[in-house]
């Protein structure tokens, strides 16, 4: 594992959106970065941007042309967060916590892929003690995943 340096979280959620710019686009998915606020975190660059880029990369996979994906960077209840949202079709909340188990895949999982995405987030996560939630998305539709780091 790589030692803990300070990171900019707006700065990583910026490349991270630009980097899969053209994937959204090809799909007709709006990708954008809504909200990024100026807050950093003690954190593994590489792991951390795979974790952003597992998120993103299940938001764009699973929205339908048209829909929208946005990440932000905000504070939750005094602690840095990494939010991405998605009007796509969500995962129901019965299926919020075996979505995070190795080769698990929702119900709606119609786009292709391994199931790991979720279980190296909440890995990652965990090491960097952070927390990662599942909540319905803007309007009661697609989905929120919010990574909350200790304050």
């Amino acid at each position: 594992d790589a030692p803990f340096t300070r990171l900019d979280l707006a700065a990583l959620a910026r490349d991270v959106v630009g980097a899969h710019a053209e994937i959204a686009a090809a799909k007709d998915v709006d990708l954008g970065a809504e909200r990024l606020e100026p807050l950093a975190v003690d954190g593994d660059a590489v792991a951390l941007a795979t974790l952003l880029e597992n998120l993103v990369d299940n938001a764009v996979r699973y929205t339908p042309s048209g829909g929208h994906v946005d990440v932000s960077v905000e504070s939750r209840e005094g602690a840095p967060a990494l939010v991405v949202r998605d009007d796509g079709p969500g995962i129901p909340p019965s299926e919020r916590t075996q979505v995070f188990q190795r080769f698990a895949r929702g119900s709606h999982a119609d786009a292709p892929g391994s199931g790991l995405g979720l279980a190296i987030v909440r890995r990652i996560a965990e090491r960097h003690g952070a927390t990662v939630e599942l909540a319905d998305g803007p309007g009661g539709r697609g989905l929120e995943a919010v990574v909350r780091f200790a304050r």
